[in-house]
Formats: C-alpha cells, sequence, structure tokens
C-alpha cells in the first residue's frame, strides 16, 4: 500500500503545483506590463487576458491548461502505473484545479480552472470532451452566451459520463468519471461565487452580485461596463 500513496502524495503534490503557476498573470506581466487583477474581470485566466492583451494569445493559455489537466492522468497510468488504482488516478487533476483556482503564488487569487478541468477530461476520455464541446457549442451559437452555456454543460457533464461507455474511458469507470465531472464543476461554480475577494459593486445588492457570478461568471449583467472596469487590487502587493 505504501508504494501506492507515496506515488500518489507525490502526483498530487506536483498536480497542485503545477496548476498553480499563473500562465495568464504571467503572459499579461511580461507581454502587456499589465496585472490582471487590476484589469478587467479582475481574473487571471484566459479570458480576462484576451479581453486586454487580445485573443490571439487564448489558444496558447488553453493548450497549456488542456496539457496541465491532462498530464497528471497520463503520467500517473504511464509513468507511474498507476492504472489499477483508477480513482486516485482520477482525482489528480482535482489538485490542479485547486491549485488553479487558488494559487499560492498570488495569494490564493487564481482563473476559473474551466481549462484545466477539461484536460482532465480529455486525459479520461477524448471522445466525451468532443461530445461536451459539440454541446458547448450549440449552445453557445444559439445563445451567444457563454458563461450560461458553460454552466448548463458543467450541470449536464457528470450525468452524461455515468451513461458513457466504459471501453470509451482511457481510465476508470464511469461512476469514477462522474464523480470527477462533478467535483471539479462544484469547485468552478464555488470559484465564480467567491471570485478572488475585493469589495462588491456598490451599486448592486449581494444577491444580484451572487445571482450573476453563478450564472454569468461576473458581478454585473453589463458585459462591455465589467470588462472595461479597472479593479482596486492595490492590497494584492
Amino acid at each position: 500500500m505504501t508504494q501506492t500513496i507515496l506515488p500518489t502524495v507525490g502526483l498530487w503534490v506536483c498536480a497542485y503545483l503545477v496548476g498553480a503557476v499563473p500562465v495568464s498573470y504571467l503572459l499579461g506581466r511580461f507581454l502587456g506590463r499589465v496585472d490582471l487583477r487590476r484589469r478587467g474581470s479582475g481574473n487571471v485566466g484566459g479570458s480576462n487576458l484576451a479581453s486586454q492583451l487580445g485573443r490571439r494569445w487564448l489558444p496558447f493559455v488553453v493548450a497549456v491548461d488542456f496539457i496541465r489537466g491532462a498530464g497528471p492522468i497520463l503520467v500517473g497510468q504511464f509513468v507511474l502505473d498507476m492504472g489499477d488504482h483508477a480513482w486516485l488516478l482520477i482525482a489528480t487533476p482535482l489538485f490542479t484545479v485547486l491549485g488553479n483556482a487558488w494559487s499560492p503564488f498570488l495569494k490564493f487569487a487564481g482563473g476559473r480552472s474551466v481549462g484545466v478541468w477539461s484536460g482532465g477530461i480529455v486525459g479520461i476520455s477524448p471522445s466525451l470532451f468532443l461530445a461536451a464541446l459539440a454541446a458547448y457549442l450549440c449552445a453557445w451559437l444559439s445563445s451567444r452566451r457563454s458563461a450560461e452555456s458553460l454552466l448548463l454543460i458543467m450541470c449536464l457533464l457528470p450525468l452524461a459520463c455515468l451513461f458513457w461507455p466504459s471501453s470509451w474511458l482511457l481510465v476508470g469507470s464511469p461512476a469514477q468519471f462522474a464523480s470527477f465531472a462533478a467535483i471539479g464543476a462544484m469547485l468552478i461554480l464555488i470559484k465564480r461565487l467567491v471570485s478572488n475577494g475585493g469589495p462588491l459593486p456598490s451599486d448592486a445588492s449581494r444577491s444580484s452580485v451572487l445571482f450573476n457570478r453563478l450564472l454569468r461568471d461576473r458581478d454585473i449583467a453589463d458585459r462591455q461596463r465589467w470588462l472595461a472596469r479597472a479593479p482596486d487590487r492595490s492590497s494584492d502587493f
């Protein structure tokens, strides 16, 4: 048992630290001299980076997040030979999500971790990821509402995992996959609600802010005004 526990704990710690590296924040600092905590949504993820420096950097950030999400599963399965302990292996990307959402390098600020969570799904079942991506694109094309479409997919995905054929999974069982999807989605929604701290808008009630965060992933309904704001993050330094 010890031979399994030690590599697993080491993999979880590495997954957390790799996820905690604030890629979008660093790109904003080095490429545009922009502190994402002080600009736009105040989020240090790829969406805020794209709004501040342009969408040309978004594919790179998404690719890095996917690798960070899928990488721990692939390392655990093919390097550490943890295939017989699938439930431990499937839990690994959740630590990457935790590190990305609450990074110790940014005083536990972070991004929403959607890309990292999606990478974990790719590492478990590429086919289900493609199906979920297609469903998201259909929802987005019909509504042009990204956050709301993502919320819908996050709510439906654990159920889809339960009915996904076991032969289409690279590791684990449908029930284990559903647990990963549900816990990962819950962490993302918690991050939406608590955000990265800071004062609430003075012209909005707490209930409306929480509703907008849950549904739209921002504090106010007006997206353009939200992205154009300059949050006060002086306490971060």
